[in-house]
């Protein structure tokens, strides 16, 4: 309750992809790149925008550790490569010589005292 996506018949999705790509184009973003990048209407495409701009513009952002200390974060994927494993293996994991996708993310946050983990 209380957020941007409150109400939104658009899936989280769409905002995620909206929201990169406004954080990193670096000469900012229109609403038909984010119509055609996410296969909206250019209507919606500039109301997840107007949203978006209005929540990043906030001028003292809160911190995330306690009392402000600074938050380490980094990932890593698990899993070996598709390559170096015997044939009937990959065909038993259905990965095919790409098999990016079967890896598992790991990420994990360390701020001074506390060590928490996420798995997807």
């Amino acid at each position: 309750m209380g957020t941007i996506f409150e109400d939104s018949p658009l899936g989280l999705g769409v905002w995620l992809i909206a929201l990169w790509m406004l954080c990193n184009c670096r000469n900012g973003v229109s609403s038909y790149e984010i119509a055609r990048a996410t296969g909206i209407a250019q209507k919606s495409a500039w109301f997840v925008l107007q949203r978006l701009r209005f929540v990043l513009k906030e001028i003292k952002p809160a911190m995330m550790g306690e009392s402000g200390t600074p938050v380490e974060m980094d990932e890593t994927f698990i899993g070996g490569k598709p390559k170096n494993m015997h044939r009937s293996k990959r065909l038993k994991q259905r990965i095919g010589m790409n098999g990016y996708a079967e890896k598992t993310a790991v990420l994990g946050c360390w701020s001074g005292v506390l060590v928490k983990f996420a798995q997807r």
